[in-house]
């Protein structure tokens, strides 16, 4: 039992740690992803079950998604919150589950994080491109082969 109680222990300095370097970087999480063959019907549930509430649908055609919910009881709410969104998108019925990125980084400086990022051991999957004029994305995996998506806007929004 002590063993436990101490590996938990060491478990919650390193994720402190890592918490306090994160912030003192600039870089935060901006969303988690949540894919869906029905969006619309996994949006349904996280409002049911935890009473959380839509706040935008920065897509919405009839092949992709994404439906975009917070806490909050009213969508306004919502909008305000501060906790982290979620991204409920669009995932082909046939596709495997986890073939996207679930972890979203805002960072201050897409170069600096690709190159932290390839430094601690992880590889660009693509390159950084451009969504409109205002926001740059690339994707990365982690060591272990997991996606991470980086997400740079001007303001850090």
């Amino acid at each position: 039992m002590h063993l436990v109680k101490t590996a938990v222990m060491a478990g919650l300095v390193t994720i402190a740690a890592a918490s306090a370097l994160a912030q003192e970087s600039g870089i935060r999480v901006r969303s988690i992803r949540v894919l869906a063959t029905d969006p619309d019907a996994v949006a349904t549930f996280y409002k049911k079950a935890f009473g959380m509430s839509e706040t935008s649908r920065p897509v919405d055609s009839p092949t992709f998604k994404e439906i975009i919910i917070n806490s909050g009881s009213t969508p306004e709410i919502a909008r305000k919150a501060t906790s982290t969104p979620i991204v409920i998108a669009t995932r082909a019925k046939d596709a495997i589950p986890g073939h996207m990125a679930a972890l979203i980084l805002q960072v201050p400086d897409m170069d600096k994080a690709i190159a932290s990022a390839k430094a601690a051991g992880g590889t660009l999957m693509r390159p950084v491109g451009k969504m409109g004029e205002t926001l740059s994305f690339a994707f990365l995996k982690d060591p272990d082969g997991n996606q991470v998506e980086l997400i740079m806007t001007p303001g850090g929004r």
